[in-house]
């Protein structure tokens, strides 16, 4: 028995893109994937179940709602009358705001691994916690309906294994649809599957058909196109760093990063040398995205520690933008400062200036390059569409552009393939050994995915847990040490 069905429905957020669904029905104990390329019209078509039949009460987790979380607390932020910083709602806090009768907060934080964070406000917590956190606030809500957009984008291999047995269990009693674009995330709880293109349902088909089916392999390769070199005019900075042999690039000594009683990085002593390419890789809450936020300028307390970038201190002559202006950054915190209304050619265009926006005149020339990196990416045709209106993986590729235009001598990519689809995280990744290849910048590349293969890394900072503490170390002591090592 059907507990949702759509028929002949058109259905849009104005001003997004609308998509047209002929046909589709939910029945109890089923476990759908909706599958598709970037722009196919997933998130679309997830608002569509969600707001299809209120009594249902739908429980929605995606990046869009995050994103509304975080300008919500950026919005109720009190650090001006408390005199001291808001870092935000506590988890636990989020969590029993949504909790219903039936549920309680203990068997969620213990589901979803959340000890270690329970008591941290929503600002600090990592890209994985965030994840996390939101899955459980739509658990609280004990849902007849969840509907989880790209549930394992932003998490380690560790809690996606764990992700994936949770779901599988969630689906036995709760009907539920995935929202993904890789077929690996089809598990084994899948019992159907739907395929959308350009914004259209069309395809769906039990899990066994459809992975049989000749139609659904065509579908998955439709928006397959040739590989496209670099674009022609790549500009080099105005005042290019010019690194020194012998002598680090990047250097930070006895880095130690804490949060009232918590821990994330001390004693830490890395050197980044000429003509090396870095991976940096560990779980969720390790402190790789505040590793990043140190060098790029952007942790505040990254004037506290001993760091030289580009042969001067930080902290020394050298203001923020001039470092900035040796660097491009593309990470999921960004991605979330990126608030504004502005269009897609003005994303890109603002990595010349390193701001969120863009208020200089901009020239001739900086439009023309902007504009053959959004036909490289493949988003030309978006050049006047809001930054918003986009899908998030066609967000996420106009910030790699963004980091990349201005040729930097240092790239730093921050989870760059998440939310992307198989063919633009392929593009990505040839993008990165081809800078790599003509030594157009040196690389440091956060992730945790294992289909992220870099042969032009050398190095590799990984962090790693440290075995249960003893009843003598100090509750204030690091839950992760740090690995060097060469590849």
């Amino acid at each position: 028995m059907s507990i949702l069905q759509i028929k002949n429905s058109s259905s849009s957020l104005t001003p997004l893109p609308t998509i047209e669904v002929e046909n589709f029905s939910l029945e109890k104990q089923q476990h759908w994937v909706v599958i598709g390329g970037n722009g196919s019209g997933k998130s679309t078509f997830a608002r569509m179940l969600k707001d299809a039949d209120s009594s249902l009460r739908a429980q929605f987790v995606s990046f869009e709602n995050e994103q509304a979380l975080l300008e919500r607390e950026i919005y109720e932020d009190d650090s001006e009358w408390l005199n001291q910083v808001d870092n935000g709602r506590t988890t636990r806090e989020l969590i029993t705001e949504n909790l219903s009768n039936d549920v309680t907060i203990e068997t969620l934080i213990e589901t979803l691994q959340l000890q270690q964070c329970i008591d941290t406000g929503f600002r600090l917590l990592s890209t994985g916690e965030r994840r996390r956190l939101m899955l459980a606030r739509a658990l609280a809500a004990s849902p007849m309906l969840l509907i989880l957009d790209e549930p394992y984008d932003g998490l380690d291999k560790e809690f996606t294994s764990h992700l994936s047995t949770v779901i599988t269990s969630i689906s036995r009693t709760t009907p539920t649809v995935l929202i993904v674009n890789r077929l690996s995330h089809i598990s084994e709880a899948t019992t159907h599957i739907a395929c959308l293109h350009q914004m259209e349902l069309v395809y769906q088909d039990t899990k066994e058909g459809a992975l049989s089916s000749k139609l659904f392999q065509q579908l998955q390769s439709l928006d397959q196109g040739p590989h496209q070199p670099l674009p022609s005019k790549i500009p080099t900075v105005n005042s290019p760093y010019t690194p020194v042999p012998n002598k680090a690039v990047i250097s930070l000594s006895d880095i130690r990063v804490a949060y009232h009683n918590k821990t994330i990085l001390d004693g830490l002593n890395w050197e980044i040398m000429p003509g090396q390419h870095w991976k940096v890789s560990g779980p969720n809450g390790c402190g790789k995205s505040t590793l990043v936020n140190l060098i790029s300028g952007d942790h505040p307390q990254c004037y506290s520690n001993n760091i030289h970038l580009f042969g001067q201190k930080r902290g020394g002559a050298e203001s923020i933008w001039e470092v900035k202006h040796h660097m491009g950054l593309m990470s999921t915190s960004l991605h979330q400062q990126y608030r504004i209304t502005v269009t897609a050619e003005t994303v890109v265009l603002s990595g010349f200036f390193d701001t969120i926006g863009v208020y200089r005149p901009v020239t001739p020339t900086h439009k023309q390059i902007a504009n053959e990196w959004l036909k490289f990416i493949g988003l030309d045709k978006f050049k006047d569409t809001h930054f918003q209106n986009l899908s998030f993986g066609q967000q996420r590729m106009l910030l790699i552009a963004r980091a990349l235009i201005k040729r930097p001598y240092l790239l730093i990519l921050d989870e760059p393939c998440q939310g992307l689809d198989p063919i633009n995280r392929a593009l990505v990744i040839q993008l990165i050994e081809q800078i790599a290849c003509r030594k157009i910048a040196q690389i440091i590349y956060i992730s945790h995915e294992p289909e992220n293969k870099l042969q032009c890394l050398t190095h590799e900072l990984s962090f790693t847990s440290i075995p249960e503490f003893t009843e003598a170390a100090p509750s204030t002591a690091p839950l992760y040490s740090v690995h060097l090592r060469q590849l």
